[in-house]
């Protein structure tokens, strides 16, 4: 594509300088990618602002710059001015990539918890189908058999759409995709031709970006009010919004999409998709689906009555791509869930340990109640809190773990540059006084070795916060290796050799 042809899908632009005949290399945001022949894309950040590294992108071979303020460079080189870089970053990437989202069908996933297990359950039903399948979100890209590691949950839109486009050239039928309330509100998604979108549910999180609970709705409620709304209108099928009716956003959402809505529960006998005579067992769950008045027998090796719930969610979105249910159901039957999401690292003759990303209050209060309904002895758990993140939640999940826990072992979770200290001082404010119940070790490896050791026949152990995240960002801002399937692993070897004496 030259830069012209790029350039049209800009309505509204004012272009300083010639246009070259050139054929575009690639776009970009970031100046240490720039290579000869790029269009540099200048975005002004929180941490920094594009705009000021425009001359070096030029230095590097860029032969466009795009701009939403007033720049200074070579005068060989067309300045494109824009009132938005971020809205003109996300058409001309949907553009220069060919509107690959269009290629094939594309699930979004939103809410504070549950949208990996739920992307993880479609990408496991479509692959179950004999399909080709994508998956984006918080654990990495994944293109087939292919991984990827990604920075963000979200990529940006030029990201986003390189690997939108990779995906259509390795034929994917189905994309599931993680979609962050940060993405929604920076724009990267803007464009994206997503057939189906799901709510999971909205809970406490993330108030260091939005601020207030309203706040944060909006954000998560774009993904369904942009349903449909792509840059090529291409003429697909109907668009369908999954919406949690036990979620106090349903009637909302319902209300800001054009889309047709298919709801699901476990409480409201009168969804869409209902999920009735529920048995929980310590390594699977039983239940009858129950959808337009015929009953569905449903067996998972998920536990817990938000699993059902996450279930559900990926049962109906998948239905909706316009797959028969009883084959959705009978694909599911072999998959064991996801890395750090109720992940059983080890189940010795006594014990179990669990890993779970659980790092939320809601999200630690439904986990740690479902291993209480399951666990034959004592429940332990294992947490901290991560710095320069919402810090109001700190007593709140200090409050939760010592109530919810026969024990619990506080500890770091990523200080990511913030005094360990302080937090810790923010968390103990939240234990009710007399609690007793709990040890504070602010090294996290003595920590699980600590709750493992003390754990007896019976009992649980469970790690909370970090899930499959491996790297761990202390309090000097140094970056490490960091597993806790790997520290449960050593501490239960440890804990052998103990009892061996």
């Amino acid at each position: 594509m030259n830069l012209e042809n790029l350039l049209n899908d800009l309505r509204v632009k004012e272009i300083v300088g010639k246009i070259p005949d050139d054929k575009v290399n690639k776009i970009t945001q970031d100046t240490r990618e720039v290579e000869q022949g790029d269009v540099f894309i200048c975005i002004a950040g929180s941490n920094f602002d594009g705009h000021k590294y425009a001359g070096a992108a030029v230095e590097k071979g860029a032969i466009a710059i795009v701009a939403e303020s007033e720049i200074n460079v070579s005068q060989s080189v067309p300045v494109i001015y824009v009132s938005d870089t971020d809205k003109a970053m996300a058409i001309l990437a949907n553009a220069f990539y060919g509107f690959p989202s269009n290629q094939f069908q594309l699930v979004g996933v939103t809410g504070t918890n549950g949208k990996t297990t739920i992307s993880y359950i479609i990408e496991s039903i479509i692959k179950g189908l004999n399909k080709r399948t994508g998956l984006i979100g918080t654990v990495g890209i994944q293109v087939n058999d292919a991984f990827f590691p990604t920075k963000n949950t979200t990529p940006d839109s030029i990201t986003l759409q390189r690997v939108l486009r990779q995906m259509k050239e390795e034929a994917v039928d189905v994309c599931a995709m993680e979609v962050s309330s940060q993405a929604l509100v920076k724009g990267r998604v803007w464009g994206v031709n997503f057939d189906v979108a799901v709510m999971t549910n909205l809970t406490h999180e993330h108030m260091e970006l939005h601020h207030t609970m309203e706040e944060y709705k909006e954000a998560k409620k774009l993904l369904f009010a942009q349903l449909g709304n792509d840059y090529s209108r291409p003429t697909n099928q109907p668009k369908v919004a999954v919406l949690n009716k036990d979620d106090e956003t349903f009637e909302s959402y319902a209300m800001a999409t054009a889309a047709e809505v298919i709801s699901y529960s476990v409480k409201d006998k009168n969804s869409d998709f209902f999920a009735t005579n529920i048995v929980y067992k310590e390594t699977h769950t039983t239940f009858d689906l129950v959808f337009l008045n015929t009953v569905y027998p449903v067996h998972s090796n998920l536990i817990g009555e938000y699993n059902v719930s996450n279930l559900l969610a990926g049962l109906a979105a998948v239905y909706s791509l316009g797959y028969p249910l009883e084959a959705i159901i009978a694909s599911f039957k072999d998959f064991k869930g996801v890395v750090g999401r109720m992940e059983l690292v080890s189940q010795e003759e006594d014990i179990k340990v669990y890993v779970d990303y659980a790092h939320s209050p809601d999200a630690m209060e439904k986990v740690l109640s479902t291993v209480k309904n399951i666990a034959n002895g004592k429940v332990i758990s294992v947490f901290g809190c991560p710095g320069k993140r919402e810090s109001s939640k700190r007593p709140l999940m200090a409050k939760i773990g010592v109530e919810q826990s026969d024990f619990s072992v506080m500890t770091t979770d990523e200080s990511q540059g913030e005094d360990q200290t302080e937090i810790w001082k923010m968390m103990k404010q939240g234990i009710p006084v007399g609690q007793t119940n709990y040890a504070y070790i602010e090294n996290r490896i003595e920590a699980i070795y600590k709750a493992v050791e003390k754990a007896e026949k019976g009992d649980v152990v469970l790690l909370l916060g970090r899930g499959h995240d491996t790297k761990y960002y202390d309090e000097e801002g140094r970056i490490y290796h960091f597993s806790d399937q790997e520290a449960a692993l050593n501490a239960l070897e440890r804990r052998k050799l103990i009892k061996k004496k």
